[in-house]
Protein backbone atom coordinates (compact mmCIF):
# COMPACT_ATOMS: atom_id res chain seq x y z
CA UNK A 1 0.00 0.00 0.00
CA UNK A 2 1.47 3.37 -0.97
CA UNK A 3 1.53 6.41 1.29
CA UNK A 4 -1.17 8.08 -0.82
CA UNK A 5 -3.51 5.10 -0.61
CA UNK A 6 -3.52 4.79 3.17
CA UNK A 7 -7.00 5.26 4.65
CA UNK A 8 -7.89 8.60 6.19
CA UNK A 9 -9.55 6.77 9.09
CA UNK A 10 -8.83 3.30 10.44
CA UNK A 11 -11.02 1.84 13.20
CA UNK A 12 -9.76 -1.47 14.58
CA UNK A 13 -11.54 -3.83 16.99
CA UNK A 14 -13.25 -1.15 19.09
CA UNK A 15 -14.80 -2.47 22.28
CA UNK A 16 -16.70 -0.24 24.69
CA UNK A 17 -18.80 -1.00 27.76
CA UNK A 18 -20.47 1.07 30.46
CA UNK A 19 -20.81 0.27 34.17
CA UNK A 20 -24.17 -0.87 35.50
CA UNK A 21 -24.44 1.46 38.48
CA UNK A 22 -25.62 0.18 41.83
CA UNK A 23 -29.28 0.91 42.38
CA UNK A 24 -29.92 1.83 38.75
CA UNK A 25 -32.10 0.13 36.18
CA UNK A 26 -29.21 -1.54 34.33
CA UNK A 27 -27.58 -2.46 37.62
CA UNK A 28 -30.78 -4.28 38.53
CA UNK A 29 -30.73 -6.14 35.23
CA UNK A 30 -27.11 -7.18 35.18
CA UNK A 31 -26.02 -6.96 38.80
CA UNK A 32 -23.72 -4.49 40.50
CA UNK A 33 -20.17 -4.33 39.20
CA UNK A 34 -21.12 -5.62 35.78
CA UNK A 35 -20.50 -3.74 32.55
CA UNK A 36 -22.98 -3.33 29.70
CA UNK A 37 -21.51 -3.77 26.21
CA UNK A 38 -22.07 -0.91 23.75
CA UNK A 39 -19.49 -1.81 21.06
CA UNK A 40 -18.18 -5.29 20.39
CA UNK A 41 -15.25 -5.45 17.96
CA UNK A 42 -16.04 -2.66 15.45
CA UNK A 43 -13.57 -2.41 12.55
CA UNK A 44 -13.67 -0.44 9.28
CA UNK A 45 -11.66 2.11 7.28
CA UNK A 46 -12.54 5.26 5.36
CA UNK A 47 -10.70 6.82 2.45
CA UNK A 48 -10.10 10.51 1.75
CA UNK A 49 -13.33 12.12 0.52
CA UNK A 50 -15.39 8.94 1.01
CA UNK A 51 -18.96 9.03 2.31
CA UNK A 52 -20.10 6.15 4.50
CA UNK A 53 -23.54 5.74 6.06
CA UNK A 54 -24.26 4.06 9.38
CA UNK A 55 -27.77 2.96 10.31
CA UNK A 56 -29.34 1.08 13.20
CA UNK A 57 -32.01 1.51 15.82
CA UNK A 58 -31.55 3.59 18.98
CA UNK A 59 -29.30 1.84 21.45
CA UNK A 60 -27.22 -0.13 18.94
CA UNK A 61 -24.03 1.86 19.66
CA UNK A 62 -23.91 4.37 16.77
CA UNK A 63 -23.37 7.44 18.95
CA UNK A 64 -20.89 5.66 21.22
CA UNK A 65 -18.85 4.85 18.12
CA UNK A 66 -19.02 8.48 16.95
CA UNK A 67 -17.86 9.83 20.32
CA UNK A 68 -14.92 7.42 20.44
CA UNK A 69 -13.78 8.31 16.92
CA UNK A 70 -13.96 12.01 17.83
CA UNK A 71 -12.10 11.40 21.08
CA UNK A 72 -14.87 12.36 23.51
CA UNK A 73 -14.67 8.88 25.03
CA UNK A 74 -11.97 6.23 25.25
CA UNK A 75 -12.60 2.62 24.21
CA UNK A 76 -12.01 -0.32 26.51
CA UNK A 77 -9.98 -1.88 23.70
CA UNK A 78 -9.08 -1.14 20.09
CA UNK A 79 -7.71 1.87 18.27
CA UNK A 80 -8.63 4.76 16.00
CA UNK A 81 -6.08 6.09 13.49
CA UNK A 82 -6.90 9.41 11.81
CA UNK A 83 -4.52 10.67 9.14
CA UNK A 84 -1.92 8.30 10.54
CA UNK A 85 -2.28 9.55 14.14
CA UNK A 86 -3.44 7.29 16.96
CA UNK A 87 -6.36 9.22 18.47
CA UNK A 88 -7.29 6.71 21.16
CA UNK A 89 -4.18 7.48 23.24
CA UNK A 90 -4.23 11.27 22.79
CA UNK A 91 -4.88 13.70 25.63
CA UNK A 92 -7.51 16.41 25.20
CA UNK A 93 -4.90 19.10 24.34
CA UNK A 94 -3.43 16.77 21.70
CA UNK A 95 -6.88 16.06 20.27
CA UNK A 96 -7.53 19.79 19.86
CA UNK A 97 -4.67 19.96 17.38
CA UNK A 98 -6.42 17.54 15.00
CA UNK A 99 -9.99 18.79 15.38
CA UNK A 100 -9.71 21.37 12.65
CA UNK A 101 -9.80 18.37 10.32
CA UNK A 102 -12.09 16.13 12.40
CA UNK A 103 -15.54 17.50 13.29
CA UNK A 104 -18.39 15.85 15.16
CA UNK A 105 -22.01 16.97 14.69
CA UNK A 106 -24.27 15.41 17.36
CA UNK A 107 -28.04 15.65 17.16
CA UNK A 108 -28.21 18.91 19.15
CA UNK A 109 -24.75 20.31 19.77
CA UNK A 110 -25.84 23.50 21.57
CA UNK A 111 -28.71 22.37 23.77
CA UNK A 112 -28.48 23.81 27.28
CA UNK A 113 -25.72 26.40 26.70
CA UNK A 114 -25.90 29.37 29.08
CA UNK A 115 -26.05 33.09 28.32
CA UNK A 116 -22.31 33.44 28.74
CA UNK A 117 -21.09 35.86 26.02
CA UNK A 118 -18.78 33.16 24.63
CA UNK A 119 -21.91 31.16 23.70
CA UNK A 120 -23.45 33.88 21.55
CA UNK A 121 -23.71 32.83 17.91
CA UNK A 122 -21.13 35.33 16.63
CA UNK A 123 -18.59 34.20 19.21
CA UNK A 124 -19.28 30.51 18.56
CA UNK A 125 -18.44 31.18 14.91
CA UNK A 126 -15.62 33.70 15.18
CA UNK A 127 -13.73 32.01 18.01
CA UNK A 128 -13.65 28.79 16.03
CA UNK A 129 -12.51 30.43 12.79
CA UNK A 130 -9.83 32.41 14.67
CA UNK A 131 -8.57 29.20 16.24
CA UNK A 132 -8.47 27.53 12.82
CA UNK A 133 -8.09 30.36 10.24
CA UNK A 134 -8.55 29.78 6.49
CA UNK A 135 -5.35 28.78 4.70
CA UNK A 136 -6.24 29.72 1.12
CA UNK A 137 -6.34 33.50 1.58
CA UNK A 138 -9.65 33.80 -0.25
CA UNK A 139 -11.57 35.35 2.64
CA UNK A 140 -11.00 36.66 6.14
CA UNK A 141 -12.12 34.51 9.01
CA UNK A 142 -15.26 36.51 9.82
CA UNK A 143 -16.22 36.83 6.17
CA UNK A 144 -15.95 33.07 5.72
CA UNK A 145 -18.04 32.48 8.84
CA UNK A 146 -20.74 34.99 7.80
CA UNK A 147 -20.88 33.48 4.32
CA UNK A 148 -21.40 29.96 5.64
CA UNK A 149 -24.03 31.16 8.13
CA UNK A 150 -25.93 32.68 5.20
CA UNK A 151 -25.63 29.44 3.22
CA UNK A 152 -27.34 27.45 5.98
CA UNK A 153 -30.22 29.93 6.04
CA UNK A 154 -29.28 31.99 9.10
CA UNK A 155 -28.75 35.68 8.31
CA UNK A 156 -26.73 38.27 10.21
CA UNK A 157 -29.69 38.95 12.51
CA UNK A 158 -28.84 35.67 14.27
CA UNK A 159 -25.29 36.69 15.16
CA UNK A 160 -26.24 38.30 18.48
CA UNK A 161 -28.56 35.50 19.59
CA UNK A 162 -27.81 32.75 22.10
CA UNK A 163 -28.46 29.05 21.37
CA UNK A 164 -31.50 28.95 23.65
CA UNK A 165 -33.04 31.64 21.42
CA UNK A 166 -32.79 29.33 18.40
CA UNK A 167 -35.08 26.45 17.51
CA UNK A 168 -33.69 22.93 17.44
CA UNK A 169 -33.48 23.10 13.66
CA UNK A 170 -31.66 26.44 13.76
CA UNK A 171 -29.14 25.04 16.24
CA UNK A 172 -28.52 22.15 13.89
CA UNK A 173 -27.93 24.54 10.99
CA UNK A 174 -25.50 26.53 13.15
CA UNK A 175 -23.59 23.33 13.93
CA UNK A 176 -23.42 22.48 10.23
CA UNK A 177 -22.12 25.98 9.43
CA UNK A 178 -19.37 25.73 12.06
CA UNK A 179 -18.23 22.36 10.73
CA UNK A 180 -18.29 23.20 7.01
CA UNK A 181 -16.55 26.57 7.29
CA UNK A 182 -13.40 24.83 8.58
CA UNK A 183 -13.21 22.58 5.50
CA UNK A 184 -12.29 19.52 7.60
CA UNK A 185 -11.11 16.23 6.20
CA UNK A 186 -13.77 14.24 8.07
CA UNK A 187 -17.21 15.11 9.47
CA UNK A 188 -19.11 12.68 11.69
CA UNK A 189 -22.76 13.68 11.30
CA UNK A 190 -24.87 11.98 13.98
CA UNK A 191 -28.60 12.55 13.29
CA UNK A 192 -27.57 16.07 12.27
CA UNK A 193 -30.65 16.92 10.20
CA UNK A 194 -33.25 14.93 12.13
CA UNK A 195 -34.98 18.01 13.61
CA UNK A 196 -35.34 19.80 10.28
CA UNK A 197 -38.44 19.91 8.12
CA UNK A 198 -38.25 17.99 4.86
CA UNK A 199 -37.39 20.97 2.64
CA UNK A 200 -34.67 22.31 4.94
CA UNK A 201 -33.35 18.80 5.52
CA UNK A 202 -32.86 18.26 1.80
CA UNK A 203 -31.22 21.68 1.49
CA UNK A 204 -28.73 20.89 4.29
CA UNK A 205 -27.97 17.43 2.91
CA UNK A 206 -27.26 18.91 -0.50
CA UNK A 207 -25.09 21.65 1.01
CA UNK A 208 -23.03 19.11 2.93
CA UNK A 209 -22.62 16.91 -0.14
CA UNK A 210 -21.69 19.84 -2.38
CA UNK A 211 -19.22 21.34 0.10
CA UNK A 212 -17.80 17.92 0.81
CA UNK A 213 -17.09 17.29 -2.87
CA UNK A 214 -15.45 20.72 -3.26
CA UNK A 215 -13.19 20.25 -0.25
CA UNK A 216 -12.64 16.46 -0.45
CA UNK A 217 -14.32 16.06 2.94
CA UNK A 218 -15.15 12.54 4.05
CA UNK A 219 -18.36 11.84 5.98
CA UNK A 220 -19.65 9.25 8.40
CA UNK A 221 -23.38 9.92 8.17
CA UNK A 222 -25.34 8.34 11.05
CA UNK A 223 -29.10 7.96 11.15
CA UNK A 224 -31.91 5.53 11.95
CA UNK A 225 -33.55 6.47 8.64
CA UNK A 226 -32.33 4.16 5.82
CA UNK A 227 -33.90 6.26 3.05
CA UNK A 228 -32.21 9.47 4.18
CA UNK A 229 -28.84 7.72 4.51
CA UNK A 230 -29.18 6.20 1.06
CA UNK A 231 -29.94 9.66 -0.36
CA UNK A 232 -26.90 11.27 1.26
CA UNK A 233 -24.42 8.45 0.71
CA UNK A 234 -25.39 7.74 -2.91
CA UNK A 235 -22.99 5.20 -4.39
CA UNK A 236 -20.93 5.04 -1.19
CA UNK A 237 -20.95 2.31 1.43
CA UNK A 238 -23.57 1.77 4.09
CA UNK A 239 -22.92 -0.08 7.34
CA UNK A 240 -25.71 -1.59 9.44
CA UNK A 241 -25.25 -1.80 13.20
CA UNK A 242 -27.02 -4.02 15.71
CA UNK A 243 -26.22 -4.70 19.39
CA UNK A 244 -22.81 -3.05 19.17
CA UNK A 245 -21.76 -4.96 16.04
CA UNK A 246 -21.57 -4.23 12.34
CA UNK A 247 -23.87 -6.83 10.82
CA UNK A 248 -23.79 -5.79 7.16
CA UNK A 249 -21.76 -3.57 4.80
CA UNK A 250 -22.88 -2.91 1.22
CA UNK A 251 -23.37 -0.12 -1.36
CA UNK A 252 -25.98 2.31 -0.03
CA UNK A 253 -27.94 2.40 -3.26
CA UNK A 254 -28.49 -1.38 -2.99
CA UNK A 255 -29.69 -1.49 0.61
CA UNK A 256 -33.34 -2.09 -0.27
CA UNK A 257 -32.64 -4.59 -3.04
CA UNK A 258 -29.63 -6.71 -2.10
CA UNK A 259 -29.40 -6.73 1.70
CA UNK A 260 -29.10 -10.30 3.00
CA UNK A 261 -28.90 -9.96 6.78
CA UNK A 262 -32.34 -10.62 8.29
CA UNK A 263 -31.95 -7.65 10.66
CA UNK A 264 -31.22 -5.29 7.76
CA UNK A 265 -34.30 -6.56 5.95
CA UNK A 266 -36.35 -5.96 9.09
CA UNK A 267 -34.88 -2.49 9.54
CA UNK A 268 -36.08 -1.49 6.10
CA UNK A 269 -39.64 -1.97 7.31
CA UNK A 270 -39.61 -1.35 11.06
CA UNK A 271 -39.29 1.84 13.11
CA UNK A 272 -36.47 1.93 15.70
CA UNK A 273 -37.45 1.52 19.33
CA UNK A 274 -35.83 3.69 22.06
CA UNK A 275 -33.97 1.75 24.73
CA UNK A 276 -32.61 2.68 28.17
CA UNK A 277 -28.96 2.20 27.27
CA UNK A 278 -25.99 4.57 27.61
CA UNK A 279 -25.93 6.94 24.66
CA UNK A 280 -29.33 5.78 23.44
CA UNK A 281 -32.71 7.48 23.33
CA UNK A 282 -33.95 6.86 26.86
CA UNK A 283 -37.47 5.59 27.28
CA UNK A 284 -38.17 6.66 30.89
CA UNK A 285 -41.54 4.90 31.14
CA UNK A 286 -40.01 1.54 30.28
CA UNK A 287 -36.97 2.10 32.48
CA UNK A 288 -38.94 3.06 35.58
CA UNK A 289 -41.59 0.36 35.17
CA UNK A 290 -38.98 -2.39 34.79
CA UNK A 291 -36.90 -1.00 37.68
CA UNK A 292 -39.96 -1.08 39.96
CA UNK A 293 -40.71 -4.64 38.88
CA UNK A 294 -37.15 -5.78 39.56
CA UNK A 295 -37.35 -4.36 43.07
CA UNK A 296 -40.70 -6.06 43.70
CA UNK A 297 -39.85 -9.56 42.51
CA UNK A 298 -37.05 -11.82 41.35
CA UNK A 299 -36.99 -11.75 37.53
CA UNK A 300 -34.48 -13.77 35.52
CA UNK A 301 -32.59 -12.17 32.65
CA UNK A 302 -34.01 -14.73 30.24
CA UNK A 303 -37.58 -13.90 31.27
CA UNK A 304 -37.01 -10.16 31.05
CA UNK A 305 -35.24 -10.52 27.70
CA UNK A 306 -38.18 -12.44 26.31
CA UNK A 307 -40.73 -9.95 27.62
CA UNK A 308 -38.80 -6.93 26.35
CA UNK A 309 -38.63 -8.58 22.96
CA UNK A 310 -42.40 -9.08 22.95
CA UNK A 311 -42.87 -5.39 23.80
CA UNK A 312 -40.72 -4.38 20.84
CA UNK A 313 -37.65 -3.26 22.80
CA UNK A 314 -35.28 -5.14 20.53
CA UNK A 315 -32.21 -3.00 21.25
CA UNK A 316 -32.26 -3.61 25.01
CA UNK A 317 -33.14 -7.27 24.64
CA UNK A 318 -30.28 -7.79 22.15
CA UNK A 319 -27.78 -6.08 24.47
CA UNK A 320 -28.86 -8.42 27.26
CA UNK A 321 -28.35 -11.39 24.95
CA UNK A 322 -24.92 -10.12 23.82
CA UNK A 323 -23.85 -9.66 27.43
CA UNK A 324 -25.09 -12.97 28.79
CA UNK A 325 -24.64 -15.65 26.10
CA UNK A 326 -22.68 -16.57 22.94
CA UNK A 327 -24.12 -16.76 19.45
CA UNK A 328 -25.87 -14.23 17.23
CA UNK A 329 -27.61 -11.44 19.21
CA UNK A 330 -30.36 -11.39 16.57
CA UNK A 331 -31.12 -15.09 17.03
CA UNK A 332 -34.40 -14.59 18.92
CA UNK A 333 -36.03 -12.62 16.10
CA UNK A 334 -34.37 -14.15 13.06
CA UNK A 335 -36.65 -15.97 10.60
CA UNK A 336 -33.60 -17.68 9.05
CA UNK A 337 -31.93 -18.88 12.25
CA UNK A 338 -30.16 -22.20 12.39
CA UNK A 339 -29.18 -24.23 15.49
CA UNK A 340 -25.52 -23.15 15.17
CA UNK A 341 -26.54 -19.48 15.29
CA UNK A 342 -27.33 -19.93 18.97
CA UNK A 343 -23.75 -20.89 19.85
CA UNK A 344 -21.49 -19.46 17.09
CA UNK A 345 -20.94 -15.70 17.01
CA UNK A 346 -20.96 -14.54 13.36
CA UNK A 347 -18.20 -12.31 11.99
CA UNK A 348 -18.43 -9.66 9.28
CA UNK A 349 -17.27 -11.60 6.18
CA UNK A 350 -17.82 -11.39 2.40
CA UNK A 351 -21.21 -12.72 1.31
CA UNK A 352 -20.54 -16.01 -0.50
CA UNK A 353 -24.01 -17.59 -0.43
CA UNK A 354 -27.47 -16.59 -1.56
CA UNK A 355 -30.85 -17.93 -0.55
CA UNK A 356 -32.82 -19.86 -3.16
CA UNK A 357 -36.14 -20.97 -1.70
CA UNK A 358 -35.28 -22.72 1.55
CA UNK A 359 -31.66 -23.46 0.61
CA UNK A 360 -28.42 -21.44 0.58
CA UNK A 361 -26.36 -21.84 -2.57
CA UNK A 362 -22.74 -20.75 -3.18
CA UNK A 363 -22.29 -17.63 -5.28
CA UNK A 364 -20.22 -17.92 -8.45
CA UNK A 365 -16.70 -16.66 -7.81
CA UNK A 366 -17.18 -13.70 -10.14
CA UNK A 367 -20.18 -12.52 -8.06
CA UNK A 368 -18.35 -12.49 -4.73
CA UNK A 369 -17.46 -8.90 -3.76
CA UNK A 370 -15.03 -8.64 -0.81
CA UNK A 371 -16.55 -5.25 0.06
CA UNK A 372 -20.07 -6.68 0.32
CA UNK A 373 -20.12 -8.24 3.77
CA UNK A 374 -22.52 -9.60 6.36
CA UNK A 375 -22.27 -11.09 9.85
CA UNK A 376 -24.67 -13.94 9.16
CA UNK A 377 -23.57 -17.59 9.16
CA UNK A 378 -25.89 -18.92 6.40
CA UNK A 379 -24.64 -16.26 3.98
CA UNK A 380 -20.92 -16.39 4.77
CA UNK A 381 -19.96 -19.83 6.07
CA UNK A 382 -21.03 -23.29 4.83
Amino acid sequence: MTEDSKPLLEVTDLVKSYPAEDGGFLGGLFGSGQRIPALNGISFSLQEGEIMGLIGESGCGKSALARIIYGEEKPDRGKVLFNGKLLTVMSEPELKTVRRNLRYLPEDAFLGLTNDPKNRVDNLLYDLIERYPPTDGKATGKAAANSMLERVGLGEEYLERFPHQLSGGQRQRLAIARALMLRPRLIIADETVSNLDLGTRTQMLNLMKQTGRQNRTAFIFISHNPSMVRYFVGAGRLAVMFAGRLVEMLPANEIFDRAVHPYTKNLMQANPTPSPLPGAALDPALAFSEEARLEAEDVSLETLESELSAEGSMALSAQIAAASRPGCPYYRWCPERQPRCQTETPRLLPVTYRKNGSEYQPLPAEEVNPDYQAACLPYTQP
